[in-house]
């Protein structure tokens, strides 16, 4: 039951992911994969007093990241740290966006 609701949760997150631009690609496995957007989402994140030009590049990078690390997640399921993952990179497009959104054009 609680496999099924994991897995419910994941797909729900899937569906919610951001639609962008392909994101970025990585080699290595899986997790060595899921480590570098983590590292990279922390250093986007830490990017404080950026002009809006700046922050809108950052929005589509770390919307591509989130997306990336979405992909990843959904084929793993019972993997609880990637849905997180997913959650966390997911929160950060948003904040991104909504940063980007209010910027004067």
């Amino acid at each position: 039951m609680n496999r099924l609701l994991l897995a419910a949760a994941a797909s729900l997150m899937l569906l919610a992911c951001p639609k962008t631009a392909p994101g970025p690609t990585f080699g290595g496995t899986d997790d060595e994969k899921m480590d570098t957007i983590a590292s990279k989402l922390e250093e986007y994140a830490t990017k404080t007093g950026t002009e809006c030009s700046e922050t809108c590049s950052l929005k589509t990078k770390v919307c591509g990241l989130s997306e990336t690390a979405c992909e990843i997640a959904g084929r793993y399921a019972d993997r609880a740290d990637y849905q997180k993952h997913c959650v966390t990179a997911q929160e950060e497009c948003a904040r991104f966006n909504e940063s980007c959104s209010t910027c004067k054009k």
